[in-house]
């Protein structure tokens, strides 16, 4: 096992890699959705707090490279850079041949940037891979490379939704995660040096078309701690 804050290791989402989605797709089913839906509505989600301004921004735990592209649809005019500790993810990656988008291998300890580089931090489900003992020098590290007033964006899912908690139980990439509670990700944030301001909760019903009347009200619910995922938003002190 090479050594990097995710449990399993770089190498074991490598065997994950070139299948991930379908295997997500067949894990999430009862969702009524798709894993691509998913990655697509975080960056819908990332527009109702960003515009399309030129920006450096990173990606870090990458995968596969979809949410990059989601992004880059949404917000042309950023400069994006995807990080990840999977050699074959980012291989799958950098097939997209995404324009502008340069996708670099992570050993997960050491961003391999500058101090004050980024403008926007973006984690897509990653936190609840990383070895508790490595959160904090994670949220450090990735303080050391924001800008001053950069902001920072965690997905995660809820563990007070019981259909998530089913998800992550049965998905063969998540076996072992402890999924966290937004309190401790607020306080996590806090003790390196960033300000937590928003956390929102989204997915609330299944994506059924019986339930499309309902996706509206969804934006009403986004302080109820029930819905699937939640996302914090904070900005560098």
């Amino acid at each position: 096992m090479m050594k990097h804050p995710v449990p399993s290791g770089g190498s074991a989402f490598d065997a994950f890699a070139r299948h991930y989605r379908e295997m997500h797709d067949a894990n999430i089913r009862l969702s009524g959705a798709g894993s691509a839906y998913f990655a697509r509505l975080k960056i819908q989600i990332l527009a109702c707090y960003e515009s399309d301004q030129a920006q450096q921004v990173l990606d870090l735990g990458c995968g596969d490279g979809l949410c990059a592209a989601y992004m880059h649809e949404q917000f042309p005019s950023w400069q994006i850079t995807g990080v990840d500790v999977s050699a074959e993810s980012l291989a799958v990656a950098r097939e997209r041949k995404l324009p502008g988008i340069q996708f670099l291998h992570y050993d997960g300890e050491r961003l391999p940037f500058a101090s004050q580089q980024f403008d926007v931090i973006f984690l897509a489900g990653v936190l609840h891979h990383v070895q508790q003992s490595q959160h904090l020098p994670l949220v450090r590290e990735i303080r050391r490379v924001s800008r001053k007033q950069g902001r920072i964006y965690i997905f995660e899912h809820n563990p007070f939704n019981p259909l998530t908690r089913y998800f992550v139980h049965t998905c063969a990439f998540d076996k072992g995660v402890r999924l966290l509670k937004p309190a401790y990700v607020r306080h996590l944030l806090d003790a390196a040096g960033w300000e937590a301001q928003t956390c929102r909760y989204y997915i609330f019903w299944p994506r059924y078309s019986v339930f499309r009347p309902l996706l509206g009200l969804e934006s009403w619910l986004a302080h109820v701690p029930l819905g699937g995922q939640y996302m914090v938003q904070a900005q560098a002190r």
